[in-house]
């Protein structure tokens, strides 16, 4: 009887033992990241994943990257889907002003480093030389919600005197994926006469091979805003919020995350060359260029 008695008290002091331990490790906490997503989910998956992988590592919380539709992004974070935010800095403006999302970083990446610029181009030899030419001319702009492929050129052409609505032969939106490479390719190849292309898009693709920068004329160009921005929900742990701007703000080059069991270098998967502490009243030109540009979130019509 003895003897079983022992085995009974080691059995549940092993019980004990386990079940603290879970109690004492437990899970990490899971944390959701919602991602503009850029020129496709899969595109945005790729490219971020060893990012989401490195703040798991770094800040020790279980990080889940979340692709969202630009046009729907407001409405997934006001249903609160995701605690982190990674957008453009148009959407960072309306998260701020709809819902008070606190700044982070901004992403630097190309010449302008965290910021960038738009312009409108046309094709060299096209007889279209200077902004005041693109009058009945066929445009073309990116997504309504981007601030270099859109918002800026829009706004530089009203500084000019142009309407868009009503001084030009015709423009449109691309469909499908990849519009701000369609917006060049298109002036490139005569589908458009000029377009609203971003200068990062311009350095990107001159550097890889796609196109020749000489063969275009840039009639006008923005001054340089913020590019794409780490934002967070007003409310959340103080704690984890330094935690994961300090490992944006320290990450470099040769930082590394295993993605299925491969060691991906986080900066060259995700095209960046690491993050700028910004101030919010930096995105006050964004503002500006919003209101006359009639967008989001000052809309009035």
């Amino acid at each position: 009887m003895r003897l079983l008695h022992l085995t009974g008290c080691a059995l549940l002091m092993v019980v004990f033992f386990l079940v603290s331990g879970c109690k004492g490790g437990g899970k990490r906490q899971v944390v959701k990241i919602g991602y503009m997503t850029c020129n496709s989910e899969e595109e945005t998956t790729q490219r971020f994943t060893p990012l989401t992988k490195y703040l798991s590592d770094k800040v020790g919380v279980d990080f889940v990257m979340v692709p969202v539709d630009t046009n729907d992004f407001d409405k997934h974070f006001k249903n609160g889907e995701f605690t982190f935010t990674h957008t453009n800095s148009v959407l960072y403006v309306v998260l701020r002003e709809n819902h008070g999302v606190e700044l982070l970083a901004a992403e630097k990446r190309g010449k302008f480093g965290a910021r960038t610029a738009g312009a409108i181009i046309a094709l060299k030899g096209s007889g279209i030389e200077k902004l005041s030419d693109i009058k009945g001319k066929r445009m073309a702009f990116g997504p309504m919600l981007a601030p270099t492929g859109y918002m800026a050129e829009y706004d530089l052409m009203l500084a000019a005197g142009i309407n868009p609505e009503n001084d030009l032969g015709h423009y449109t939106i691309p469909s499908g994926s990849f519009k701000h490479e369609k917006l060049i390719y298109g002036v490139l190849y005569g589908k458009y006469d000029v377009a609203a292309a971003p200068m990062m898009d311009i350095e990107v693709m001159t550097r890889e091979g796609k196109i020749n920068a000489d063969d275009f004329v840039i009639l006008a160009q923005s001054k340089p805003i913020p590019y794409c921005t780490f934002a967070v929900a007003k409310g959340t742990d103080p704690a984890l919020v330094k935690k994961v701007k300090g490992a944006l703000m320290a990450l470099k080059p040769n930082d590394t995350a295993a993605v299925d069991g491969e060691l991906v270098k986080v900066m060259k998967a995700a095209w960046i060359d690491g993050y700028e502490e910004l101030l919010d009243s930096d995105y006050d030109s964004i503002r500006e260029m919003a209101k006359r540009v009639n967008m989001p979130p000052y809309q009035k019509y």
